[in-house]
């Protein structure tokens, strides 16, 4: 395979880079819910989110020291690796009062060494100046600290469409705060929506550029059953993108993104009993490879058109 690291910056190596050796994340449900599933925005969730959200169901029906437990003793296992992140991944995992979030927060890293470090995935209409304060004492106990803000699109009109629940300069807000507080930020987007164009792709990459964010998650549109998106795709209203059409988008993505942002995900996954498409996404080195490969065709790399 091609050397990616030729191409983008991955999480994974910036980790190495950080802590001198090599660093996993250990993903975490620890029984957060969403404001757009709950009723409090929503009931149904954003178009694309399947009803468990992108999440593990064997690891969500174990407590959160089994979920640790049995993860470590995998990682250990497979990847010689001893330290990790916490990563608080499913749902809305800084939806619930502050004083419950130190309380979970801290069941997982608190008197354990092995963690050097945090991830909390939420959303940008959910964090407040009393929940950054907590999670900033994170990082005064030493440990790596960042939230990943889910975006999606800059576009409002597709954030409307996909039923988001926010806009951008929400989004924008929360960023702008959580970086003031000296806390990483990390942001998701998904490639493929409806009705979504290469210049709405450069668009989305050219907004994150104006802001300080420090890792990004890049998605290809999964359309899974029991969705919105799966009823959109069987009516004919969204196409999922092929793997050539998406490879060619991540690196004109990346080509607009600072060098020293983190790449912490390219391909999307998605149960192979409730993915409809694209198929291809099933499976994931391939996809990766084929990115690597366009951004070798095109002589490119991560921040070549940044300004």
């Amino acid at each position: 395979m091609t050397d990616q690291k030729s191409y983008y910056r991955s999480f994974s190596s910036y980790l190495k880079e950080l802590f001198g050796q090599s660093v996993y994340r250990i993903s975490i449900d620890a029984g957060f819910t969403c404001p757009n599933r709950n009723g409090t925005i929503e009931a149904f969730g954003c178009a694309y989110c399947s009803p468990r959200g992108s999440w593990n169901d064997g690891l969500g029906r174990l407590s959160i020291d089994e979920q640790v437990a049995q993860q470590k003793e995998l990682i250990r296992r497979r990847y010689k690796a001893h330290k990790f992140l916490a990563y608080f991944q499913a749902y809305t995992n800084t939806y619930a009062p502050v004083k419950k979030l130190k309380a979970i927060y801290d069941s997982v890293v608190q008197g354990d060494d092995d963690f050097v470090g945090i991830i909390i995935g939420t959303r940008p209409d959910c964090i407040d100046r009393e929940k950054l304060d907590l999670i900033s004492t994170y990082t005064e106990k030493g440990l790596k600290v960042w939230i990943e803000y889910g975006l999606q699109s800059a576009r409002e009109r597709t954030l409307k469409l996909i039923e988001r629940g926010h806009g951008t300069k929400v989004f924008q807000d929360a960023v702008l705060l959580t970086h003031g507080y000296g806390i990483g930020v990390g942001t998701h987007v998904i490639i493929g929506l409806p009705d979504e164009t290469e210049t709405d792709v450069h668009y989305t990459a050219d907004f994150l550029a104006d802001l300080p964010v420090d890792l990004v998650k890049i998605h290809n549109l999964n359309i899974v059953e029991n969705t919105k998106m799966a009823e959109w795709y069987r009516s004919g209203k969204v196409a999922p993108l092929s793997l050539d059409d998406y490879a060619n988008l991540v690196v004109e993505f990346l080509e607009r993104t600072a060098p020293e942002v983190a790449v912490a995900r390219l391909v999307a996954e998605s149960k192979k009993t409730s993915l409809i498409e694209p198929r291809w996404s099933l499976n994931k080195p391939r996809a990766i490879h084929r990115i690597v490969t366009c951004f070798k065709e095109r002589q490119s790399y991560q921040g070549k058109l940044y300004r």
